[in-house]
């Protein structure tokens, strides 16, 4: 047992020993808490426009990152082979506003998909089109979220409180589970706003289904508007629908107003790439 201390303690004195010479790493000294991903850089973060060239790249990342985790997905129990799914994948993989943030990797040269923004046109009637989409499915899942997506728009009503014609939504707001809460998510949401008033969008807004995205909205600035919990959403019996994990007990809309003063063309349909 003596040997054994002996042994031990001469290896711990070698092994301080070539601590002492060895050239000092950056990760010695690490700013990012033991829980993150280690040496994260946000500066070494890309944002690129999305194009066709991404299609599959996104859909991807929606089926491995995004609907996993999505609460009004999680909380109706669909399945990830859902068709409904299957035809929202495929329209956010082609068409919109694509905002695709890449982690640049030093050691390998390579880049990283760890973000996705997708943002569309919200005109007054998208809310009867879900309606009228929800009546033709036999889902009950997919029935749902297209009522519950509706019923935000309508409740919360942004383009006649407003008064505008049309609005921006962002749509997809989703990062990778190894940078969350790093800087990634709001990186993504500051460029969509800034594009959104480029185009000359009145008004930009974002169904807030996490309570993550709301931490988000908070930290770029947008207003809260209407906020509704998800024990609250119930069928005609009055059965409640959503049954969500914590801590996404609400869903929130936050939305940020554009100066009208800046004269700009009015913008178009996002279109395919």
């Amino acid at each position: 047992m003596l040997l054994g201390l002996l042994e031990r303690n001469q290896l711990a004195a070698t092994d301080m020993t070539l601590k002492r010479f060895r050239r000092r790493s950056p990760c010695d000294e690490c700013l990012y808490p033991p829980d993150k991903k280690p040496c994260f850089d946000i500066k070494k973060v890309t944002v690129e426009r999305g194009n066709s060239c991404h299609s599959n790249m996104i859909r991807s990342f929606l089926y491995t990152h995004f609907w996993p985790q999505e609460p009004s997905v999680v909380g109706l129990w669909t399945p990830l082979n859902s068709p409904y799914l299957e035809v929202l994948t495929d329209q956010y993989a082609n068409s919109g506003d694509r905002f695709l943030a890449f982690e640049k990797i030093e050691r390998t040269g390579e880049t990283k998909l760890i973000g996705v923004s997708i943002g569309n046109k919200v005109l007054p009637w998208t809310s009867d089109e879900l309606e009228e989409w929800a009546h033709s499915t036999s889902s009950k899942p997919e029935q749902t979220r297209m009522y519950f997506n509706a019923h935000c728009l309508k409740d919360s009503n942004l383009i006649n409180k407003y008064n505008v014609d049309y609005l921006y939504e962002v749509e997809i707001l989703s990062t990778d589970p190894e940078v969350a809460g790093q800087g990634v998510g709001k990186l993504l949401l500051n460029t969509a706003l800034s594009h959104a008033e480029e185009l000359g969008y009145p008004v930009a807004q974002v169904i807030a289904v996490s309570h993550y995205t709301s931490k988000i909205c908070k930290k770029c600035g947008m207003k809260l508007e209407w906020s509704m919990k998800y024990e609250d959403f119930v069928d005609r019996a009055g059965r409640q629908m959503f049954f969500p994990r914590r801590p996404h007990l609400a869903v929130e809309i936050y939305s940020k107003f554009f100066d009208p003063s800046k004269n700009k063309e009015e913008p178009c349909k996002p279109q395919y790439f």
